[in-house]
């Protein structure tokens, strides 16, 4: 008896255009937009990437063939300020972002930097704490950074 609730249950939400937004061929990656964003290494790399995919999801203006973004980011912690016991009390997270869009009308390059400083907690699961966050917020401004950059470009092309 379940089987055949279950089965009725399908058929009517195919009936009704229902199609799983994340099934294989569907066009959920479409609505993203054609812009694809290459992995880039490490748990930085995964944050800024996911970033641009969200600073993407609209597209870039004059882009409407598919492109391929690839990025080399390069990331540094820097200890500003020291407390008399030697210990940091001011850090500064400084990342740099290598890309080229490729697509069949030609590339666009271009390097951006983003950096964010933070005060360093006492503890050392605090200090831990505060450099994740300051790698979040440098990724997301690079993103940012990046996709601004390749819109000025576009509208200059």
């Amino acid at each position: 008896m379940r089987q055949l609730i279950a089965a009725l249950l399908l058929l009517s939400l195919a009936a009704c255009g229902f199609h799983p937004v994340y099934a294989p061929g569907s066009s959920a990656l479409a609505a993203g937009g054609p812009i694809t964003v290459e992995p880039i290494r490490g748990r930085s790399g995964y944050m800024l990437r996911r970033a641009l995919q969200e600073e993407l999801a609209i597209g870039l203006p004059g882009v409407t063939e598919p492109a391929t973004l690839n990025v080399i980011l390069k990331e540094n912690l820097t200890r500003l300020a020291f407390k008399p016991d030697g210990a940091a009390s001011r850090s500064s997270v400084i990342a740099s972002g290598r890309y080229v869009l490729a697509r069949e009308s030609g590339a666009i390059s271009g390097r951006v930097d983003a950096q964010t400083d933070f005060t360093v907690p006492a503890s050392s699961y605090g200090d831990i704490a505060a450099q994740t966050s300051a790698y979040d917020r440098t990724m997301r401004e690079l993103a940012k950074e990046i996709v601004d950059d390749l819109r000025l470009q576009l509208s200059v092309n």
